[in-house]
C-alpha cells in the first residue's frame, strides 16, 4: 500500500508534520495487523487522531446474521436494550451501494426523507453526521459512521478528501483481515475433522478389543456373587459389577462417537423440538434457581434431519450450561438464554437455522476452547468427555457447525448452525 497524499487544511489542528507522521503510521499499521478486531480498533483510534470527531463506529457485513453489525471494541450503546444493526435490503445501505460516496447527513435532507423510520432512529442514536461506505471490488462490505466534530464545526471538503483516502485503504485492509480470519477458521475446522477421524478409528478399535473380555469379566463376577454368603464380599462384588457397567457405558459412548448410526431423516418443526427439550430440563432449571429465557424468531422453523440425534445435541449442550452455572457465586444471577432464528449465509445465500445457548456460568479458558470437542477432554470431576464430541459429530453429519464464544468466568455461548436446504437420505 502506498502512502496517503497529504492535503493541507487550516481547519486541522495538527501540524503538517504531525499529520504526515500519523498517516504514515496508519499505512504501516494497516499492512501489519491481521486480526480484524485489533485492526478496526486501530483504524478508529487513528481517525480520532487525524480528524477531531467525538465517535467513530464501523459496521461490517456479518454472514452469520445477514446484517451489518458494529465491530471492534468501540461499540455504540444499546437502543431499547438491543444492539444496533442495518440490513442489506434497507434503504440506507442501498443508497450507499448505489451512490458509492459519502453521505453528509446535514446536506442531504432528501436522503433522510428516503430512509425508513427505523433507520432514522438508529442514525439519531449513533448521532451520525457523516457516513462512508467501505467497498472492495464494487461490493459494499460495511460503512463508517462519524458523529459531530469535537470543535462543533462542520466537515469541510478537505475532511471529505482526507477521510476518503483513509477509508479506501482501510476497506482493503479490513477485507484482507476478514479473508485471513475465514482461512484460519477453515484450517481449524479441517484440522479438527482430521483429528476426530483418527481418534474415531482408534476409539472403535479399542472399544472392540476391551468389550469382549469385559463381558467375560462381568459374567464371571455375577457367577461368583451367587455363591457367597458373606455380606462384605457380596457388596464388593456388586460394586465391581457397577464399575464394569460404567466402563461398558464409556465404551458405548466411544462406539457412538466412532461409528454413529445412520441418520433417520424426517422433516420436523425445530421450534417444537426445542420446546420439548426445554420442558425436559425445566425441573433442573427450577431446582438450581436459573432464570431461563427462550426467544424464537424463525419464520421457517422446519428442518430435515434426525430428530432424535438433534434432541440429544440440544439436551447435552443445555445440561452443560446448567452444570457450568452450578458453582456461580451467590450474588451472581444464573441466566440461561435459548434462541432460534433464520439466517442467510454465503453467496448465493443459503438458509440456516441458528440455535444459540448462552449461559452466565464459569466460561471456558482460551486454551480449552479448541479442546472441548476432543474425546475424553472434560473439566468435570465425573465427566467422560464424550458428550460434546458426539454432539459435534452429529451436527457435522447434518452439514452444520458449532460455534463457541466464551470468556473465563464470564459465561459461554454455543451457536449451532444448521443448513436448511440440504437434502439428506441417510
Amino acid at each position: 500500500m502506498g502512502l496517503f497524499k497529504f492535503s493541507d487544511s487550516s481547519r486541522n489542528p495538527l501540524k503538517n508534520l504531525e499529520l504526515r507522521s500519523l498517516l504514515s503510521e496508519f499505512n504501516r499499521s494497516l499492512t501489519l495487523i491481521a486480526d480484524k478486531k485489533l485492526l478496526i480498533d486501530n483504524i478508529i483510534s487513528r481517525i480520532k487522531q487525524i480528524v477531531p470527531v467525538e465517535q467513530v463506529y464501523i459496521f461490517l457485513f456479518n454472514e452469520s446474521t445477514g446484517r451489518y453489525v458494529p465491530e471492534g471494541n468501540f461499540l455504540p450503546p444499546l437502543l431499547d436494550g438491543r444492539s444496533i444493526y442495518f440490513t442489506p435490503g434497507g434503504r440506507l445501505f442501498n443508497w450507499l451501494s448505489v451512490n458509492e460516496s459519502e453521505l453528509y447527513v446535514i446536506d442531504r435532507p432528501d436522503v433522510l426523507d428516503y430512509l425508513e423510520p427505523i433507520e432514522h432512529a438508529r442514525l439519531d442514536h449513533l448521532r451520525a453526521e457523516l457516513i462512508y461506505p467501505l467497498s472492495v471490488m464494487n461490493e459494499l462490505n460495511g460503512a463508517v459512521f462519524l458523529s459531530k466534530r469535537t470543535d462543533n464545526g462542520s466537515y469541510s471538503k478537505d475532511d471529505f478528501g482526507l477521510l476518503s483516502l483513509l477509508f479506501d485503504q482501510a476497506a482493503f485492509a479490513i477485507e484482507h483481515s476478514i479473508l485471513h480470519e475465514q482461512q484460519r477458521e477453515r484450517v481449524t475446522k479441517m484440522y479438527r475433522a482430521d483429528r476426530l477421524a483418527v481418534l474415531g478409528e482408534l476409539a472403535a478399535g479399542a472399544a472392540h478389543e476391551i468389550r469382549n473380555p469385559l463381558t467375560a469379566i462381568r459374567s464371571t463376577i455375577q457367577y461368583l456373587s451367587r455363591d457367597t454368603s458373606d455380606p462384605v464380599r457380596s457388596e464388593m462384588l456388586t460394586e465391581v459389577i457397577s464399575e464394569v457397567d460404567r466402563i461398558n457405558k464409556i465404551l458405548q459412548g466411544l462406539l457412538s462417537f466412532a461409528r454413529p448410526g445412520d441418520l433417520n431423516v424426517t422433516t420436523f418443526n425445530f421450534e417444537e423440538l426445542l420446546s420439548q427439550v426445554i420442558t425436559l430440563i425445566n425441573p433442573t432449571v427450577k431446582k438450581n434457581n436459573v432464570n431461563l429465557e427462550s426467544v424464537v424468531d424463525a419464520q421457517n422453523p422446519f428442518f430435515s434431519g434426525d430428530k432424535d440425534q438433534l434432541r440429544q445435541v440440544l439436551l447435552n449442550i443445555l445440561m452443560n450450561s446448567l452444570d457450568a452455572m452450578a458453582n456461580n457465586p451467590e450474588d451472581r444471577e444464573k441466566r440461561l438464554m435459548v434462541s432460534m432464528k433464520n439466517v442467510f449465509t454465503g453467496s448465493p445465500a443459503i438458509p440456516y437455522l441458528d440455535i444459540a445457548v448462552t449461559d452466565s456460568g464459569c466460561g471456558i479458558s482460551n486454551e480449552n476452547i479448541e479442546k472441548i470437542f476432543n474425546p475424553f477432554f472434560t473439566t468435570k470431576s465425573e465427566g467422560t468427555g464424550l458428550g460434546l464430541a458426539i454432539c459435534y459429530g452429529i451436527v457435522r453429519r447434518h452439514d452444520g457447525d458449532i460455534e463457541v464464544i466464551s470468556h473465563k468466568d464470564n459465561g459461554t455461548s454455543m451457536i449451532i448452525h444448521l443448513p436448511q436446504n440440504v437434502t439428506r437420505t441417510s
